[in-house]
């Protein structure tokens, strides 16, 4: 079971370093080798701080991160799976759940919107009811990403500002309303302190739910915006970010403009810094 606050590393990522390797003409065998990267900058990262001993969980997928995950278990790290198919929409499973899920938690993506068709989303929820359902016979909490793109003529400051917490909202109560309880929502930052209560509100409605805050790759700036506009809010219960942390210095050990040694430690100061502005947003103490 995770416990909050949550220092969460998302290195689940599978198309987005697929098509990186392809842009690249680099060998889509390198993203294992990005895969041990990440974890060995997490390792290097829990040696330094008690915070990431405490509170630090890694998701990585299976497809190309399954070396590291085994490696991570051996560790004691608590590490999940993603068990959606990278890049599909509707939502498809990426394997029978026995097989696809052996970690400490489940994640799950889906995508929504306003314009998503009545069907796609009854399908979408009863493929979570079951993921759910097979969650708590294992005893693995779930933590559901939910994404919600603008729409077309959307204004990007005002989707950012109004309508995205409100889409949120909606599909929460939606959910909950189908018994549809997940551990933690995964959602993406709010521009305010205004738009992040409408989803925390949402949130409550289910005693003991709580929101990690997730990256999409976003610049350290905007993670500190986001972070300062949950401060405080009762179901802000950490993060759960990746590209941010990791994708650049990945990048460019990978095409050789940096050592391993080097792209290890820009990880590792990455996360480390991710927790440091979680904790002073939180009005806690700098990380130890």
């Amino acid at each position: 079971m995770m416990h909050a606050p949550i220092y969460l590393l998302a290195i689940d990522h599978r198309w987005q370093w697929e098509a990186w390797c392809d842009a690249n003409g680099v060998s889509r065998e390198r993203i294992f080798d990005i895969k041990r990267l990440a974890l060995d900058a997490f390792l290097d990262a829990r040696t330094r701080s008690v915070d990431v001993q405490a509170s630090g969980a890694l998701l990585v997928d299976l497809t190309y991160g399954a070396e590291a995950f085994a490696a991570a278990r051996s560790a004691g790290i608590t590490v999940g799976t993603p068990a959606e198919k990278a890049g599909a929409f509707p939502l498809e499973w990426a394997g029978a759940f026995d097989r696809a899920l052996p970690g400490d938690f489940v994640k799950v993506l889906v995508r929504h919107g306003s314009d998503t068709a009545a069907g796609v989303v009854a399908q979408q929820r009863q493929q979570l009811l079951e993921v759910q359902a097979w969650c708590a016979a294992a005893g693995k909490p779930l933590v559901l990403e939910v994404l919600v793109a603008p729409g077309q003529g959307d204004d990007t400051a005002s989707f950012d500002a109004v309508v995205r917490p409100q889409l949120i909202s909606s599909y929460i109560r939606d959910a909950y309303a189908a018994a549809l309880v997940p551990h933690f929502w995964k959602v993406e930052g709010m521009p305010d302190r205004r738009a992040f209560a409408t989803v925390d509100a949402a949130v409550r409605e289910v005693a003991g739910a709580g929101q990690l805050i997730l990256g999409k790759g976003a610049g350290m700036g905007l993670v500190r915006q986001w972070f300062a506009s949950a401060s405080g809010m009762p179901t802000a219960a950490g993060f759960a970010i990746g590209r941010t942390v990791y994708q650049a210095p990945a990048a460019e050990w990978i095409i050789g403009r940096c050592t391993r040694a080097e792209a290890v430690n820009r990880i590792a100061d990455n996360y480390l810094s991710l927790i440091g502005a979680w904790r002073r947003s939180a009005g806690a103490a700098a990380p130890r």
